[in-house]
C-alpha cells in the first residue's frame, strides 16, 4: 500500500477511547487477532465504540506495527465475516496510579 487510507469516521468516545474506522481490506491492516490490545478496555466496550453490537460476530485484536499513525497495540475491531463493512483502530487509554505523601492521584492518558 502506497498512500496511507484516510479513515471514513474519527472520533473520541466520552470514555477516552480514540476510534478511527476505516474502508479498507483487513490483510491491509498488521492485526494480530491472537493478542490483546493495550490499555484499558473491555470486549463490549471496544464493540460498541467501533460500532458493533457484541452479538455480531465482532473480532477484536491488536495491531502488531503501527499502521496509519496508529501505535502498535492498538485495537483492531471488525465483523468477524467476509462482507465486513469497514476496520476500526482503537487507542485505548492507559490508566495508572501515582502515590505520593500518602495520596492517591488516578490518571487516565489516551
Amino acid at each position: 500500500m502506497d498512500e496511507e487510507p484516510a479513515p471514513i469516521r474519527l472520533f473520541t468516545t466520552a470514555r477516552g477511547l480514540r476510534v478511527a474506522c476505516y474502508a479498507v481490506p483487513i490483510d491491509e491492516v498488521p492485526a494480530d487477532f491472537f493478542a490483546d490490545p493495550d490499555g484499558q478496555w473491555t470486549f463490549e466496550g471496544l464493540a460498541e465504540a467501533a460500532g458493533f453490537s457484541p452479538r455480531d460476530g465482532v473480532a477484536i485484536g491488536a495491531l502488531k506495527a503501527p499502521f496509519n499513525g496508529h501505535p502498535d497495540g492498538a485495537a483492531v475491531v471488525t465483523l468477524n465475516a467476509e462482507a465486513r463493512p469497514y476496520v476500526a483502530i482503537i487507542e485505548c487509554p492507559i490508566a495508572f496510579m501515582c502515590v505520593e505523601e500518602d495520596v492517591a492521584v488516578h490518571v487516565s492518558a489516551a
